[in-house]
């Protein structure tokens, strides 16, 4: 067949182009006496009703079928695009997580090297046991030293509190906030003396210095520390900034509210200090 087609194809190609008037002519002859248009006419808009009908419901078809594979091909890669999201946003908060954890280590590390005077003995908060009244951290010891209750904690940015019982390799720790907190502290810049104690509210972790006279004047925004007295804390390390002072008259002491530096809802790393090194 093709090489007759390679043979006779310029004399096909001929008999064609002079065919096509003929047919054109024959079928846009008009209609005959009785208005009925011709046979020609009639077969050829047959035939053309045909092949459009038929065109139409293959273009209707092939519609449907190209719109609903674009669909499932627009689907498919909008399933893959929003897994890929998802696994970039765990990537991402893995990432954070280990460089805040990172940070904080170096923190640590950081507080461990400017007091190499201490014995310091690393734990982890394991649970948060609070109530309206009483704060308590359970935490998890780091190694093989043995702890004892009113031993100092702390992290980088202060005091935390004070061991309050031992169990094993576990330890409860009441933070500064608590009622049962009782620290020996002076204002960093007046040098005034008074005591530390957590107040034990439910939404906050203020504390408040007692004992401090009217002629001490303490002002907000002073730095409160340890003052090394009473055997346990040792001096200077840092409590919290004064939040507010109302002075009373006829009162022998003022009011005045502290603001721990300890962020105690995010600590998760902390140091006990068992005494000097």
């Amino acid at each position: 067949m093709y090489s007759f087609w390679q043979t006779h194809r310029r004399k096909i190609v001929a008999f064609v182009l002079v065919a096509m008037p003929f047919v054109l002519l024959a079928t846009s002859a008009g209609a005959d006496q009785a208005g009925h248009p011709g046979v020609g006419r009639r077969a050829t808009s047959t035939a053309f009703g045909w092949v459009q009908s038929g065109g139409a419901h293959v273009v209707a078809t092939a519609g449907a079928w190209l719109g609903d594979l674009f669909r499932g091909d627009v689907a498919a890669k909008n399933e893959e695009l929003e897994a890929r999201v998802a696994r970039l946003e765990e990537e991402k908060a893995r990432l954070i997580g280990v460089l805040q954890e990172n940070e904080r280590l170096r923190e640590l590390v950081g507080f461990k090297r400017a007091h190499d005077e201490f014995d310091l003995v690393p734990a982890r908060v394991v649970a948060r046991d609070i109530t309206p009244y009483f704060r308590v951290l359970k935490v998890r010891i780091s190694s093989d030293a043995k702890l004892e209750p009113r031993m100092p904690v702390v992290v980088a940015d202060g005091v935390v509190g004070q061991v309050a019982e031992v169990d094993g390799d576990f330890a409860d720790v009441i933070v500064v906030s608590d009622p049962r907190s009782h620290i020996d502290a002076i204002s960093q810049r007046t040098r005034a003396h008074g005591i530390v104690e957590g107040l034990g509210h439910e939404r906050d972790y203020l504390c408040r210095v007692a004992y401090l006279r009217e002629k001490d004047m303490v002002r907000q925004g002073d730095l409160i520390v340890t003052s090394g007295m009473g055997g346990v804390f040792p001096a200077d390390l840092v409590i919290g900034r004064v939040a507010d002072v109302e002075r009373r008259q006829r009162q022998l002491f003022q009011e005045v509210r502290v603001e721990p530096s300890v962020d105690f809802s995010r600590i998760e790393e902390v140091f006990v200090i068992r005494g000097k090194s």
